[in-house]
């Protein structure tokens, strides 16, 4: 199915979106990144401080992925 959207509108209403990520958990994680949990380094997520906050780790990959669609929806040429 395709839906069609303005650009302009579509991308406002991701930076809404990051904009409210980024008051969750006190503030977002940026050094999050998604893992495995059955092959992880646990000690490296502590020093990273995944088990502090985990919300704030959830913030932050929220927060990256939602930059890279913003960043793919920009290079795309209209229909």
């Amino acid at each position: 199915m395709l839906i069609r959207v303005s650009k302009e509108g579509l991308i406002g209403f991701l930076l809404d979106e990051v904009k409210a990520w980024e008051k969750v958990g006190g503030g977002p994680n940026l050094n999050a990144f998604e893992f495995d949990p059955e092959n992880v380094d646990k000690a490296e997520l502590e020093r990273l401080g995944f088990y502090d906050n985990r919300e704030a780790w959830v913030a932050g990959i929220r927060i990256k992925k939602i930059w890279e669609y913003i960043e793919e929806i920009k290079d795309r040429e209209p229909f």
